[in-house]
């Protein structure tokens, strides 16, 4: 049967062909019949590379010829493989038919059936379990979106509920304050209970004394000033003595310059200038902030000409350190001068001079000069008048003198520097 197949097949293909390939294909392609395919193949093309036309020594011809041969031993090669696969799985079939249990003969195996089902089965079957995969995959996912989203609404709704007790919250703690605000401006007692005995009548019929009152007004004043005087920096000597010195702020005038330090004459300081001090900005443990409490100290306890001096040096000193726009740190001479608004004809006077060892030969020099008089320091006045009747002697009172500044109109590079 397979003979006549096979004969029929190489009479189709022989006549199908143009009509030069009437020979055997396995003489033309010079291999024996019993040759493996494989080898057919390669045989072919060495032929095929030999005789093309596109060759020098290429036949078209004798390439037609080759390529009838071997499209014949290919089609009887695929025949011969389809039989033989054809003949194995019927031969595997009788054998998982025959094989197994006694109590399962009746069935037939899984993997049996789906290859006697054929390949097209086989991929059907794939696909489907695919799709199958693919579905609960994505029924997987969409669990997992779902559990997500509803972990985010929930949350949302968690956020939202905190959130409106606590503004239920301030807005009552709001409401009572504003409302015990009123009540202490009205003057109205606080909330009493129904019943009030003698005793708590009493306590309240009583009127407070002044001394407590006044008391009182102390101790917010001065809690005042420490919560403005140390919550920040300032940015001028106006909003400064806002805090430190606020019964004086509407009398007293702070006004800063600042000139090249050329202009001015510095073997004069010393003796124009009581008290002089040194620093480094840029060192360590010699910075303006480690002398100045010393520098306050001892502008606070100098006896200056006039009194109010005692007040106002240490106060500019102080200002110094919190003033960044006037900071020493800036300037290679920083003159703190007092202007006696009493004598407005006096010039203002050298109290205090610091100097900056960052610099060495340039730099600036600021002059800040305040204004002020007895009236405004009527305690240290008073003191003073008693010290003089106490024995204190007016020549150990201390007067600071002008500063003078050479020509200003003449400029740097004519000046011997």
């Amino acid at each position: 049967m397979f003979k006549c197949r096979v004969a029929v097949l190489l009479s189709s293909a022989s006549s199908s062909a143009t009509g030069s390939c009437q020979s055997n294909p396995y003489k033309v392609l010079g291999v024996e019949p019993n040759t493996p395919f494989d080898e057919v193949k390669s045989r072919f093309h060495e032929l095929a590379q030999l005789y093309h036309p596109d060759m020098p020594n290429g036949d078209a011809g004798k390439f037609r010829e080759i390529n009838a041969a071997y499209r014949q031993l290919r089609a009887t090669h695929r025949e011969w493989r389809s039989n033989n696969m054809n003949t194995q799985t019927h031969h595997q079939s009788e054998f998982w038919g025959s094989q197994g249990n006694t109590a399962d003969a009746d069935k037939e195996d899984h993997y049996t059936k789906q290859w006697k089902k054929g390949p097209h089965h086989s991929t059907t079957n794939a696909r489907m379990r695919g799709t199958q995969q693919r579905a609960f995959m994505h029924e997987i996912l969409w669990l997992y979106e779902g559990y997500e989203m509803a972990l985010i609404l929930g949350t949302a709704v968690v956020v939202l509920i905190i959130a409106f007790e606590r503004y239920l919250l301030v807005r009552r703690v709001t409401q009572e304050k504003r409302s015990r605000r009123i009540a202490m401006e009205e003057g109205l007692p606080p909330s009493m209970p129904l019943e009030v005995d003698e005793n708590m009548m009493r306590m309240y019929n009583v009127p407070v004394p002044s001394e407590a009152i006044e008391m009182d007004e102390a101790i917010a004043k001065e809690m005042t000033y420490h919560r403005r005087a140390t919550q920040r920096r300032f940015e001028d000597f106006r909003e400064f003595l806002f805090v430190y010195d606020p019964d004086g702020v509407t009398s007293r005038k702070v006004t800063t310059v600042r000139v090249a330090a050329p202009y001015v004459d510095e073997p004069l300081i010393p003796t124009r200038c009581p008290v002089v001090r040194e620093f480094n900005s840029e060192q360590k443990g010699t910075k303006y902030e480690n002398i100045l409490k010393e520098v306050v100290e001892t502008s606070s306890t100098t006896p200056w000409l006039s009194p109010d001096a005692q007040f106002a040096a240490p106060l500019v000193v102080q200002g110094l350190a919190v003033i960044p726009m006037n900071s020493p740190n800036t300037a290679k001479w920083t003159f703190i001068e007092y202007k006696n608004a009493d004598n407005p004809t006096d010039p203002p006077m050298c109290l205090v001079a610091l100097r900056n060892r960052r610099f060495e030969k340039l730099g600036m020099c600021q002059r800040v000069t305040i204004s002020g008089s007895g009236q405004l320091s009527a305690k240290l006045l008073q003191k003073r008048e008693e010290d003089l009747k106490n024995g204190l002697r007016g020549d150990a009172l201390v007067k600071g003198s002008p500063l003078p500044l050479k020509d200003t109109t003449t400029a740097l590079e004519h000046m011997k520097l």
